[in-house]
């Protein structure tokens, strides 16, 4: 992944929540994964892992999709403000240092990060950079294209798998990319280009991110 070298951190995120609407929905579960470079390769130096509690029951498919329970939140939950805060103060506020925000699927996760910082005033930098996973997935392999299709893709099945657990998630997403990167070194490329279905333009668009349809099947590179 040379070609992000100009990036001192690599934070890596997923998020599960209770639907699809990120200002009606919430977040349950947050897991971050910061990789700084040393001696030009990318080292784990912090993650956190959490259940954030809310005040309402999960949707049973919600439940049968993750596995995390009414209890779970109950029980292992802790406050959102204090999971916004540590996110912030952890992995945004933490240095000077020039960051890539990443993930699976990336707009789906930072609308729903975005809102939860939003609630107590706090958000992404204003030029934040950030790498969507899943664009450059379709940009280079045949549908489908769910986080557990490109861990086959790349023949990650006996290490990794999409739990829809966060952790699991971040982890895997983290190692699709170095096989990305070992594949194909043209990352860099993908910083701040969102990639999306034709028959779903996107409403709301992040401030610093160019947004081109990506046709199936076609040949054409999205840069």
């Amino acid at each position: 992944m040379n070609s992000l070298f100009a990036y001192q951190e690599l934070i890596v995120f997923d998020c599960e929540t209770t639907g699809l609407d990120p200002v009606r929905n919430h977040v349950i579960e947050l897991a971050c994964c910061l990789f700084k470079l040393d001696n030009n390769q990318y080292v784990l130096k912090d993650k956190i892992d959490s259940l954030i509690r809310i005040n309402y029951s999960l949707p049973s498919n919600i439940v049968g999709l993750t596995g995390i329970t009414d209890e779970d939140l109950r029980i292992h939950g802790v406050d959102e403000i204090t999971v916004a805060t540590n996110f912030y103060e952890t992995f945004i506020y933490n240095s000077s240092n020039k960051k890539l925000f990443i993930a699976y699927n990336a707009p789906f996760d930072i609308g729903f990060i975005s809102e939860m910082l939003k609630r107590y005033n706090l958000s992404f930098p204003k030029d934040a950079n950030y790498l969507d996973v899943l664009t450059v997935f379709k940009d280079r392999a045949p549908y489908p294209h769910r986080l557990a299709n490109a861990i086959s893709f790349y023949q990650l099945d006996d290490k990794f798998k999409n739990s829809h657990r966060a952790i699991d998630d971040c982890l895997a997403s983290y190692e699709v990319l170095l096989s990305m990167g070992k594949d194909n070194d043209d990352l860099v490329n993908y910083v701040n280009l969102f990639g999306y279905n034709p028959k779903y333009p996107p409403i709301n668009r992040i401030t610093g991110v160019r947004y081109k349809p990506l046709y199936y099947g076609s040949s054409i590179k999205l840069y």
